[in-house]
């Protein structure tokens, strides 16, 4: 335990000259969050509408809470349409049928009128449409992980200048050495944390709970600790690891669909991605956006059984390299 006081706060020490990058990544990783949240309420609303009528709303039908839906006595002029004010007017026949005016595509018309028809109908792109809680995860997955490799700075500092072996020389517990730092390294995830208590209590929709959200955050904090501590543990340069496990983040975070949903025609590349970590933890969280997560735990017990694989990997490594020169 007195290995562990001492070990994170010589971490939070060393910290200061290099505040400003660890600001940076982190702003990247706030200003993230906040697009998600946005872009999932704009592509929640599928149009701007105006319903051409002289009837009052009460009288109408229900309106679709996917669609922007304005009244108005009179329709607007048609230069609305051609300068995307609005995207479609609508005028009631007297038989009760709907007449829309669109400048967009006929499948557009068509969606229009099924969720005018019935509000709560099931489109046909529904399957593949996020959920802000699998936009907020998806957007910050990859600039998380990168952050593991500069909070794990300590480490590689340790290893390269040769601290490391006296460290475990020396009557400590290498264990709480390890420790200190990957809990340092999840406490960094605290700002990503404390947006979404804000936003919750906002009154913005975040998708999931903020236990949830905790449980996510530690899951792939797990991970991005193992596979940076993998990759400064076998590669002897703290530089050329912090290159290396960057330039995989960002591919393969890409490849998993973080960003976006990533479709496939070739059969290797299925294949690969399908065991991409970050994809089987974006397939769990989008099955637990659906509210089927523990028909599917098998994606979450994969990331959490590979994250337990290469952090061992790294202690045997570390004990071949130094504990048996002791």
């Amino acid at each position: 335990m007195r290995t562990f006081r001492t070990t994170i706060t010589n971490i939070y020490e060393r910290t200061i000259p290099r505040i400003v990058t660890l600001i940076l990544l982190t702003a990247f990783t706030l200003a993230s969050m906040v697009l998600a949240v946005h872009l999932t309420e704009v592509q929640q609303v599928k149009g701007r509408i105006v319903l051409v009528t002289d009837k009052s709303a009460e009288t109408l039908p229900q309106s679709p809470a996917r669609l922007n839906i304005v009244v108005s006595p009179e329709k607007p002029p048609h230069s609305a349409l051609v300068e995307q004010k609005y995207d479609a007017y609508v005028t009631i026949g007297k038989n009760g049928d709907y007449q829309i005016e669109t400048l967009r595509s006929d499948s557009y018309k068509n969606m229009v009128l099924t969720l005018l028809k019935n509000p709560d109908a099931i489109l046909k792109d529904s399957k593949t449409a996020r959920g802000v809680g699998a936009n907020i995860i998806g957007f910050m997955m990859m600039f998380l992980l990168m952050e593991v490799f500069a909070n794990l700075f300590a480490f590689a500092d340790d290893k390269e200048q040769g601290q490391l072996r006296r460290i475990t020389a020396a009557p400590v517990s290498f264990s709480g050495y390890l420790a200190a730092h990957c809990v340092y390294c999840l406490s960094m995830f605290l700002p990503e944390y404390i947006l979404l208590i804000i936003l919750k209590y906002c009154g913005f929709d975040i998708g999931f709970t903020l236990l949830q959200y905790a449980g996510l955050l530690a899951v792939m904090g797990l991970f991005g600790i193992s596979f940076a501590l993998v990759l400064n543990t076998l590669i002897n340069k703290p530089d050329n690891a912090s290159m290396l496990g960057r330039s995989v983040i960002v591919l393969t975070s890409m490849l998993a669909g973080s960003f976006y949903l990533f479709t496939k025609k070739n059969m290797l590349l299925d294949l690969i991605i399908k065991v991409l970590p970050q994809k089987q933890f974006m397939n769990f969280v989008e099955y637990m956006e659906r509210g089927e997560a523990w028909q599917h735990s098998f994606s979450i017990i994969y990331v959490i059984a590979l994250s337990i694989v290469l952090f061992l990997v790294s202690c045997s490594v570390l004990r071949m390299k130094y504990m048996k020169r002791v």
